[in-house]
């Protein structure tokens, strides 16, 4: 922060930098009205590439995910990682003026993101129709739990929920064991990509301030849903309820976890006939290579032939540390790796290289972040995490004074009011 005076500044200088416009999103604007994971993360996948992200949160309650596992030193994880690129501000959407100010800020945006309960926006005065009538081109883009239409549309929704309602938990779990719930907002991040997706079509027939606008309706728990069609399509045409597998699935074999001699767990899969058959022979069992039990995967995923298939396998894992396993089966095509704590990835070679972390610098607390990089390239332009998670209000003068083109005067009114 040395080189900044400021926060404003900081953030001026954010807003304008030179390496934005050579970024595919540069002109759009993104309005972050909502909370948490799912919907912001929309925005945060479009920040990486160029768009301007004004994250809005209530000045009587910031974000709850500024307060998941915050660390000693004050540095917030979560809202670090996902809050990246964004300018946040504040906006009392139940005072006049800060709903004034909201209106303006539509006006002159291109997205908005929202994922209160289906009603909500409404009951404050924005429907659809009132905000399409202040800009005929901003694409509203509304996140709920169940949709904003149907019988279960006006229950409060979460990701773990979500989960659930999917038929995900139902088949996380090991044959006859409890159902387990995901390590991370598994269905939040899931329907986040689902919605920049939908924002992008949306776009490609939109102009701001003048036409293509509309609503995007997505839930939580229909993306999750999407990922098990073939077991759903399955159940409807044989009346068989898919069970969960464990580590494995019901349609392909071999596909697990094994333990190694030093202790450490490995991936494997090898459905293929070819790579099963390698690895057959580099287990020491070359003769199941002509046994029909094993010459097909449709005979592979039997039960029993499955069990000493997992068993074959087990044994050579265990017989051999992580670092011969991986050499033997890199040697000879047969797909199996390690699976990796945080400590391992931190430590990786390839994480390193590829620079799948970077390093950004946090302007508040004036130090160096480790976080995970844009998750894909594009050669035209890269996107690029410029910096982490703001502090709360941060944005306010810079958004309501450069943007909106409020004076200093009123922006101080605007708080004395409690509007911002």
């Amino acid at each position: 922060m040395d080189s900044y005076k400021t926060m404003n500044d900081f953030i001026r200088e954010q807003r304008s930098a030179k390496e934005i416009t050579a970024l595919p999103l540069k002109d759009i604007r993104i309005i972050d009205l909502a909370t948490v994971v799912a919907a912001p993360f929309a925005a945060t996948l479009m920040s990486d590439f160029g768009a301007e992200v004004i994250k809005v949160e209530s000045p009587k309650a910031p974000d709850a995910l500024r307060r998941w596992g915050v660390l000693e030193q004050g540095v917030q994880p979560f809202w670090a990682v996902f809050a990246r690129n964004k300018f946040p501000i504040t906006i009392n959407l139940k005072s006049p003026d800060g709903r004034k100010i909201f209106l303006n800020l539509v006006e002159k945006s291109d997205v908005l993101i929202e994922n209160m309960r289906p009603g909500t926006m409404e009951r404050l005065g924005f429907d659809v129709e009132k905000l399409l009538a202040v800009n005929p081109g901003l694409v509203i883009s509304r996140v709920s739990g169940y949709g904003q239409t149907g019988p279960y549309s006006s229950k409060p929704g979460f990701g773990t929920l979500a989960e659930g309602f999917s038929g995900f938990t139902y088949l996380n779990a090991q044959p006859g064991g409890v159902p387990t719930n995901a390590p991370l907002a598994l269905a939040d991040f899931i329907a986040g990509m689902h919605l920049a997706f939908a924002i992008m079509m949306a776009l490609r027939g939109q102009v701001r301030g003048k036409s293509g606008g509309g609503e995007i309706d997505i839930s939580l728990y229909e993306p999750m849903f999407g990922l098990f069609g073939a077991d759903f399509l399955t159940y409807v045409q044989t009346g068989e309820i898919p069970q969960p597998q464990g580590n494995e699935l019901s349609y392909v074999a071999p596909r697990n976890n094994y333990l190694t001699k030093d202790g450490r767990w490995v991936t494997l899969s090898g459905a293929t006939q070819k790579p099963f058959e390698r690895l057959m022979e580099i287990t020491g069992h070359p003769e199941m290579n002509n046994d029909s039990r094993y010459k097909s995967n449709d005979e592979r995923i039997k039960k029993e032939n499955r069990r000493v298939i997992n068993q074959v396998i087990s044994d050579w894992v265990a017989s051999k540390n992580l670092d011969e396993i991986l050499e033997i089966c890199d040697r000879h095509g047969i797909t199996v790796g390690p699976i990796c704590s945080m400590a391992d990835i931190y430590k990786d070679v390839h994480y390193k290289e590829r620079e799948s972390y970077v390093e950004v610098e946090d302007p508040f607390h004036k130090t160096l972040l480790k976080i995970p990089n844009v998750p894909f390239r594009y050669s035209n332009a890269p996107g690029r995490i410029r910096f982490p998670g703001l502090p709360y209000g941060s944005a306010n003068e810079v958004i309501l004074h450069d943007l909106l083109e409020y004076s200093l005067e009123e922006i101080e009114k605007f708080k004395k009011s409690g509007a911002i």
